[in-house]
């Protein structure tokens, strides 16, 4: 990515904050009624707060993707149930902190692409353990925290 592409900030969780109070005022995206909002079961908390104020201060619906208790991994059916043509944003865990599941991650932004709807991937968990290519994964934003992997203490957010 390009540098004009990534924010620094104090860490993820005030980024992630931040981008869903943006996302709230964005009168292309016009969130509202009858509207919805995905996270998922599997999402550290970090991940669900800000887009469960989204929902709440715009009136959307958030609605959560269930996880496979026999794979620890995001079920593909939820998936495809949760995302539907009145989804503006998905958050998706990339790992899970409690689990140590890596999601596929990248199903659930091609999902949200399908639908025109905003995907942004909290990494925090996965990029201490993995390399991590935007541009393959398509998606919109992606947030991590560098001093999980012995970096700063500070959280960088990439925005396409």
């Amino acid at each position: 990515c390009e540098a004009e592409e990534v924010i620094l900030g104090n860490n993820a969780t005030t980024l992630t904050f931040h981008m869903a109070r943006a996302l709230a005022s964005d009168k292309a995206l016009n969130i509202g009624r009858g509207d919805n909002i995905v996270v998922t079961a599997m999402d550290h908390a970090c991940n669900v707060g800000p887009w469960e104020a989204l929902a709440r201060d715009t009136g959307a619906q958030l609605r959560r993707i269930a996880f496979d208790t026999q794979t620890w991994t995001l079920d593909e059916t939820s998936m495809t149930q949760c995302i539907d043509a009145r989804t503006k944003v998905v958050a998706v865990g990339a790992a899970s902190n409690l689990l140590g599941s890596v999601n596929n991650f990248s199903r659930v932004v091609e999902l949200a692409k399908e639908v025109g709807a905003v995907s942004y991937v909290d990494a925090v968990h996965l990029a201490p353990h993995s390399l991590i290519d935007v541009q393959a994964i398509g998606c919109d934003m992606l947030v991590c925290s560098p001093y999980k992997f012995f970096g700063p203490h500070l959280g960088t957010l990439y925005v396409r």
